[in-house]
């Protein structure tokens, strides 16, 4: 069992905010399961690979938290960085 204590924080209050604002900043981020367990993707690159489902839930939950908290001009400057590199500016 786990408790996601700050979704709150996140935006939407939801776990789907806070991967709506993950894939805002440049993870091109996929979930898929494939042979009993579970395998998150950016792009071309597995970062994780699990049986549980819960611990794909608290991976991108911690990674939402990390942009989620930072102050407004921080978070800004993430965004500003990801269009660029992603040739949108």
């Amino acid at each position: 069992m786990q408790e996601l204590k700050w979704l709150e924080e996140l935006p939407e209050q939801s776990l789907e905010g806070g991967i709506k604002l993950l894939k805002e900043l440049g993870w091109n981020l996929q979930v898929r399961e494939m042979d009993g367990f579970f395998f998150v993707n950016s792009g071309h690159i597995v970062l994780l690979k699990t049986s549980t489902r819960e611990s794909v839930d608290a991976l991108l939950y911690g990674m939402a938290i990390s942009f989620s908290t930072l102050p407004e001009s921080a978070l800004h400057a993430v965004r500003k960085f990801a269009k660029e590199s992603a040739g949108e500016i």
